[in-house]
């Protein structure tokens, strides 16, 4: 198990129990109304804490869409509630050993969109660097 991701993985679960769009993506009121009403301006806190479980959210989409049965272990580990390994293994009918080797395979994963997540965020940077070096007004136009 890898602590950081399975913290992660942790965090992104209590925000899907937690979140009021009844899982389907549309929030009852934007969040700019929610972090105004209940933490004024700033707000800094719920927007990290949104965006690092969006980051989860996207990877963990992509992995149901491409490897259903990886899927079903973050769903049963994170997502179903307290359950033994004991437990899970039954419900995916297979052994113990297999749900921590699955397990760790969808860290690995998670971990990789992360990277992935990253690279992209430093590579729309690095571009947007490069248009205002090249165009120093580009900032003030766009």
């Amino acid at each position: 198990m890898i602590e950081y991701i399975n913290k992660r993985m942790i965090e992104w679960s209590t925000w899907c129990k937690r979140r009021e769009d009844g899982g389907m993506g549309y929030p009852s009121k934007s969040n700019y109304c929610s972090l105004v009403q209940i933490h004024g301006a700033s707000g800094a806190g719920p927007i990290t804490e949104a965006a690092a479980a969006l980051e989860i959210e996207s990877i963990i989409i992509s992995i149901r869409k491409a490897n259903p049965a990886q899927y079903e272990v973050a769903k049963w580990f994170y997502l179903a509630g307290n359950f033994t390994i004991k437990r899970i293994a039954q419900e995916l009918k297979c052994g113990e050993s297999t749900v921590y080797n699955r397990l760790h395979v969808l860290h690995l994963t998670v971990m990789d969109g992360l990277h992935d997540i990253e690279i992209e965020a430093q590579d729309r940077a690095e571009e947007a660097r490069a248009v205002q070096r090249f165009n120093p007004l580009a900032k003030l136009e766009g």
